[in-house]
C-alpha cells in the first residue's frame, strides 16, 4: 500500500500519479509494467515516487484500491433495500452497474484482466480477494437481516463461497470480452444473479 505521505499530497496530484500508473498495468499488466515508466509518465522524480511508494507493488495496490473506492462512490446513490425481494432487486442494480462499468472501461477492462492473469503468484490479489470477501461478507449478513439470505449455515463459510463463486465467474467474464460483444456479455448478468440466489436464497 502507498505510504502515509502519498495521502497528503494534494488530491489533483494523486490522481495524476494513479493514473499514470493505472495505464502502465493496465496497459501491460504487473509483471511487464515498468516504474520508470509510471515515474516518467507521473512528472516526477524517481526519488519522490520511492517516497510515496515502497515499490512497484505499493504501486499495483494503489491503483486496485482506488479502482475499489471509484466502485463504492458508483454503488453510493443505490437506495437501500428494506425487505427481501428489495434486496434482491438492490443486488441485480448494483451488478448491473459494475458490470456495465467494466465492460464499457477499457482500462478497467484491462486491469481485470492482468489481475486474474496473475493471479497464482500475485499477492495484491490475495489482499483484493481478502477485500471482496469482507464486502460479500456485509452484504450477505444485511441480506439475513431482512430475510433473503439463508441463515441455515454459518455466515463466513456463506461468505467464502459467494466470494469463490464471483472471483470465478468475475475471470470468465474478463477473459470472454476479448471475444464476445459487450451486450452478449451484459444479458447474462441476471441469470449469474440467479444462480447466486439459488445459493443463497431462503
Amino acid at each position: 500500500m502507498p505510504l502515509p505521505r502519498f495521502e497528503k499530497l494534494p488530491k489533483e496530484k494523486r490522481r495524476k500519479i494513479l493514473a499514470a500508473a493505472a495505464h502502465e498495468f493496465a496497459e501491460h499488466g504487473f509483471e511487464g509494467a515498468s516504474f520508470n515508466r509510471i515515474i516518467a509518465a507521473a512528472g516526477i522524480s524517481k526519488g519522490a515516487m520511492y517516497y510515496y511508494f515502497a515499490d512497484k507493488a505499493d504501486a499495483y495496490a494503489a491503483v486496485l484500491e482506488d479502482v475499489f473506492d471509484q466502485i463504492g462512490e458508483a454503488l453510493s446513490d443505490l437506495e437501500e433495500p428494506t425487505d427481501a425481494d428489495g434486496f434482491w432487486a438492490w443486488l441485480a442494480e448494483g451488478s448491473m452497474r459494475l458490470n456495465e462499468s467494466f465492460g464499457r472501461d477499457e482500462q478497467l477492462s484491462k486491469l481485470s484482466r492482468g489481475l486474474y492473469q496473475s493471479a497464482s503468484a500475485d499477492p495484491t490479489y490475495r489482499h483484493v480477494l481478502a477485500r471482496g470477501r469482507g464486502h460479500v461478507e456485509s452484504i450477505l449478513s444485511r441480506g439475513q437481516a431482512l430475510g433473503a439470505v439463508r441463515d441455515d449455515l454459518p455466515l463466513n463459510l456463506l461468505a467464502e463461497a459467494t466470494t469463490g463463486m464471483i472471483a470465478a465467474v468475475d475471470r470468465w467474464f474478463a477473459d470472454e470480452m476479448e471475444r464476445r460483444p459487450l451486450d452478449e456479455l451484459l444479458a447474462m448478468s441476471p441469470k449469474v444473479l440467479s444462480m447466486v440466489r439459488d445459493m443463497l436464497g431462503r
